[in-house]
Formats: structure tokens, sequence, C-alpha cells
């Protein structure tokens, strides 16, 4: 992926200009929105407010069409409308406080993030319905071509947009809850670009672009501002690392790869509540190998040794790296996988 010092030719109608319009308003629910609880706060539908995340909106996308991403020399449509929701699902996971010491990269799952995200849809929604898409109308995409399919992760694009982004959105005096408002206003009018003027792609896939991306940038923990993080390596990066959090997660960041990890908070209340964290660590597992991601390794372990010592022994108290172990030795065959050493690999 190239990140351009220009984007389209000068004969190509800037994006912000399919824009400029009267700011626009966040209207009432309409029935088509009432399934998702409404906002707390007032500031959604104040005007002065609407007028802030408008100018702001406007002001990131002149810079952001800069350093658009492109493929093939021309911006790519999927990569663009995930990053402008990335960076709005990353300012709403900023909204939500929480604890400094949550590792960039990992994610976060939270009832407040299930609760809010929803909200910023429906209002991109909103948006796409004004000017003739009605794309909530069909079931939300989640698997793309490889055409489409972002090109960024999502470190990548914190990497390189989200200092920006903040910045912008102080200048407008937006605090983060609006930050992402404005970050949907952008994702507006990339999708009113490419999806009504450039036509390069699907709008129900551009809609489920954004979707994934707001939900990408929610649940993923960023890196502080005004620090230039570390990219994952571009090695490896079609495995998941499985093992002892802390070794999987390091292996998984040093290495390249992706990792399961439950918020220590969340990993508490589901013991508090007598309900087994393991399920989600599965259930994790199985939509990684339903993506037919290339290997699954385990880090610092060996899987044959732990297997033998944990057989026959009760299940439950096993922890849940071998737990794991034991559901791969039983399952990945069916789902293509072989046993190589300490890891599985796609056949």
């Amino acid at each position: 992926m190239r990140v351009s010092s220009a984007w389209y030719p000068e004969q190509t109608m800037p994006l912000s200009n399919l824009f400029k319009r009267s700011p626009r308003k966040e209207p009432e629910k309409t029935p088509a929105d009432r399934t998702v609880k409404p906002p707390t706060d007032e500031s959604l539908l104040s005007p002065e407010m609407q007028k802030k995340r408008y100018e702001a909106a406007l002001e990131f996308v002149k810079l952001f069409q800069e350093k658009i991403p492109l493929v093939g020399g021309k911006p790519h449509a999927g990569t663009v409308l995930a990053v402008a929701a990335r960076l709005a699902g990353s300012s709403l996971y900023r909204s939500l406080n929480y604890k400094k010491d949550i590792t960039p990269g990992v994610v976060v799952l939270s009832d407040e993030v299930n609760d809010a995200w929803p909200q910023l849809l429906n209002l991109f929604a909103h948006y796409c319905r004004k000017d003739g898409f009605d794309v909530m109308s069909k079931p939300v995409i989640t698997k793309f071509s490889e055409k489409d399919k972002p090109r960024m992760e999502v470190d990548e694009v914190l990497a390189e947009y989200q200092d920006q982004f903040h910045e912008v959105m102080k200048k407008h005096d937006l605090n983060y809850l609006n930050g992402a408002r404005a970050g949907i206003v952008i994702c507006s009018i990339v999708f009113m670009y490419h999806c009504k003027s450039a036509r390069d792609i699907d709008p129900y896939v551009a809609a489920g672009i954004v979707a994934m991306g707001i939900v990408e940038g929610a649940k993923t923990a960023p890196p502080a501002l005004g620090t230039q993080p570390a990219r994952k390596p571009a090695k490896n990066n079609d495995r998941l690392v499985l093992g002892e959090r802390d070794a999987a997660i390091q292996e998984a960041l040093d290495n390249g790869g992706s990792f399961v990890d439950l918020n220590p908070e969340v990993f508490r209340t589901l013991q508090a509540a007598n309900l087994d964290p393991y399920m989600i660590y599965e259930k994790a597992v199985l939509n990684k190998i339903e993506e037919k991601i290339g290997r699954i390794d385990f880090a610092k372990v060996n899987v044959d040794q732990l297997f033998e010592e944990w057989k026959g022994k009760s299940y439950e108290k096993a922890p849940i790296h071998v737990r794991l172990i034991m559901w791969l030795k039983k399952n990945a065959a069916s789902y293509g996988y072989e046993q190589s050493g300490n890891s599985w690999i796609r056949k």
C-alpha cells in the first residue's frame, strides 16, 4: 500500500466538493433507526455541534487528500473507506475512557462499545439515505473480495493518520465522541465519492467496510497520541498466535500475526458470574479458521507435551491455551488444518 503525496488529477472533483452544502442535520430517529438506543448526550442534535463536526470533517478530508492510500496510482475505495471508519471507531474507543495500561493493538471486548458503535452506523446510514442509498436494506456484508478488501491494517491506519485526525478535532473543540461522529461525516463523503462519482465499489460492500471499520477501530486499543508506534512486521501476518497470554501477545507483536485477548476486567466479570471465558477464545479461533487463516502457532509451548500432560485430567481445570490445543487436536483436521509441531497449517 502506497500513501500518496497528491490525490486525484486536478480535473477530478475533490471529495469535499460533494459535501459543500448546508451542514447536514442529524434527524430525529426514523423507524429504521429505532432498533438502537438513542444517544444519552444532547450534543448529537445540537446545531452548533453539527456545524463543528461538519467543518472538522471537511478540513480533515482536505488534509487526507494529500496522503490518500493508492493502489495502481488511484485511490483504493475499500482502503479509503476503512481508514475513515477506523478513525471514527478509534475516537469512539477513546471516548469510553478505558484504563491507560491496555497494550496498543489489543482487542477490547465491552458492552459499552457494543451499545455505542451501532449508533455511529445508524448515523452513517441516515446520511446515505439522504443521498439515495438505503444501505441498511440488506444484511451488512462482512466478507470482501480481494479487489475491495482494505489494504491497510488498523495499526497502520492509526500510525499514519490518528494524530492529524485528532488535531483537527481538537481545533474544532470536539471531544472524542463528537470526533467519532465527525468521522462518520468523513465516511459519508468518501462513500458518496466512490459510490456515486467514481462508482468503483458496490454501495453495499462499501457500507460493510464502513461497518466493519467502525467496529475494528472501536475495539482496538490505540497507541498514545503524539507517538510513532512501531508497525507490525509484514511477515507472517497470515497467522494466529496462541499460548500463555503474555507470550502470545509478544510473539504476535514481534513477528506479526493476530492474537486473542480479553480485557482483564471482562475476564474477571465472567469468572465472577461463573461464566467460562474459554468459550470466547474458542469462538475467536473458530472465526479465524473460517476466515481460512494460513496457520495457527503456539508461542513458547510444546503442544504435544502439554496435550499428554493434561490428557485424562479435568478439562475445565486446564489452562485456556491447553484447552485450545485439545480442541484443535479434535477439530482442526475437519477444517483442513494439519498439525506440524507446535502449529496447525492450512492444507
